[in-house]
């Protein structure tokens, strides 16, 4: 999706990517006054969703306990900005999947921790024109974990290499993914006593009808500092099923 991603894939090793089958629908309904099932109701994420709905759909600051505080903005691309080579196209749907299209909707809400500082965590939600395109990204995701096994980007000395390995996908949403990033930065050029900086980094997409929603924390070179909250993916999934 909007992250970098690779997957490491061979015999006996587990599907990372979870069922095939959608989980759950994206329709939903609201009881009428008299207590009656509306029939029309339907969830925000059943269509497009434009900045505002996105807005809208993040979590408010009183819902995003574990953490303590949280921004949100919008995201633009920038046009000066250069795609870096990769070195197996197979990896660019999790690398950079909007690569020569037009930019799509998406929002940011960046979260911190109550008391440590080590800790940061971000979700991302990218609006597409309907279910159906969103689970047309998703399915090129999925393929791409499946046929991305490491890559090599460019830069000082060797480079960054990176590798995956699959992870238990969450239960929310229509349909979802996990995996963890592994990285190795060549730092010599600044540190010439270490050849490579390892980084670790558990990523997690779902998407819920129309939006594809992506939870990650910051990169970090602690295992115990990866955990994205559990309650805030459940909540932000409520939050996109909910009627508009």
């Amino acid at each position: 999706m909007l992250l970098v991603a690779t997957v490491a894939a061979g015999c006996g090793v587990a599907d990372p990517v979870g069922p095939a089958t959608p989980k759950g629908s994206s329709a939903g309904s609201t009881p009428a006054s008299d207590g009656v099932p509306s029939p029309t109701a339907q969830p925000l994420s059943a269509g497009r969703l434009d900045a505002a709905d996105l807005l809208r759909a993040a979590l408010p600051e009183d819902e995003i306990d574990p953490a303590g505080s949280s921004e949100k903005s919008m995201v633009e691309r920038d046009p000066r900005s250069e795609p870096k080579p990769v070195s197996d196209p197979a990896c660019l749907p999790t690398l950079d999947p909007y690569r020569g299209e037009p930019w799509t909707t998406t929002m940011v809400q960046t979260f911190h921790s109550k008391d440590r500082v080590d800790w940061t965590a971000t979700t991302t939600l990218t609006a597409h024109s309907e279910p159906a395109a969103a689970a047309a990204q998703f399915g090129r995701l999925r393929k791409s974990l499946q046929d991305c096994r490491e890559y090599r980007t460019p830069g000082p000395g060797t480079g960054t290499r990176a590798t995956l390995s699959p992870a238990a996908p969450p239960t929310q949403g229509d349909e979802a993914v996990a995996y963890l990033l592994t990285s190795w930065t060549d730092v010599s050029d600044i540190n010439p006593d270490v050849k490579e900086v390892r980084i670790l980094q558990r990523l997690t997409v779902v998407r819920v009808g129309s939006v594809i929603a992506e939870f990650y924390p910051n990169p970090s070179h602690s295992a115990e500092a990866m955990e994205f909250p559990a309650s805030l993916i459940t909540r932000q999934v409520e939050r996109l099923r909910a009627p508009r």
